[in-house]
């Protein structure tokens, strides 16, 4: 019995390793193509081709968008990194210490007194 077993399943091992090569075979001269199971559903099949080109531009598209993103992320990172060094350069010129300073290097001096306000003469006057 354990006899008859093993020849059978012998006899299937090797039936399915030239099922398989067949298989094989037929996939890489382009046998299996012509055959009419093929031809029957060959809108399917380029309906599915056709759907592997769509996923594979839909990703290049999303992989371009992404570079995008990341570099109008950093462009923003850089302007806003300006704007508070800009602003406070700004801050620090205002500054009294900092305008009177500025003012000495110009060679001009800070009045002592107030400065005198001259109204127009009226006709009345």
């Amino acid at each position: 019995m354990n006899r008859l077993k093993n020849n059978n399943q012998k006899a299937s091992g090797a039936s399915h390793k030239g099922a398989v090569s067949r298989t094989l075979n037929a996939m890489l001269n382009g046998e299996f193509l012509t055959r009419t199971g093929v031809l029957k559903h060959l809108r399917f099949i380029l309906f599915l081709v056709g759907l592997f080109v769509v996923y594979i531009s839909i990703g290049y598209f999303f992989e371009g968008t992404l570079r995008d993103h990341v570099k109008t992320k950093q462009q923003l990172e850089e302007a806003t990194a300006r704007y508070n060094s800009t602003i406070s350069e700004l801050e620090n010129r205002k500054q009294a210490s900092e305008v009177l300073r500025r003012i000495d290097q110009l060679g001009l001096v800070e009045p002592e007194e107030q400065p005198a306000v001259f109204a127009p003469k009226t006709e009345e006057e």
